[in-house]
């Protein structure tokens, strides 16, 4: 089912020895009740695509790890 995500993107400087212009973007996305999350693409490689797939990975991940668990405190 889709997901509504907020995003934000940033451009950061990313220089490398082979690259002295490369850039990456730092997104910041929320969904839910998930604390805000943040996926990196190089600039060169990114696309709308790209970058939902690298957060619908990002959030199986966050959510397989968050061990929710209900308990019944007394």
């Amino acid at each position: 089912m889709p997901q509504k995500v907020n995003v934000r993107r940033v451009l950061l400087p990313a220089a490398t020895i082979d690259d002295p212009n490369r850039k990456l973007y730092q997104i910041e996305y929320t969904v839910g009740e998930l604390p805000p999350g943040f996926v990196y693409i190089e600039e060169k490689a990114w696309t709308k695509e790209k970058e939902a797939e690298l957060i619908q990975k990002d959030i199986e991940r966050r959510m397989g790890s968050a061990g929710r668990e209900t308990i019944t405190i007394p």
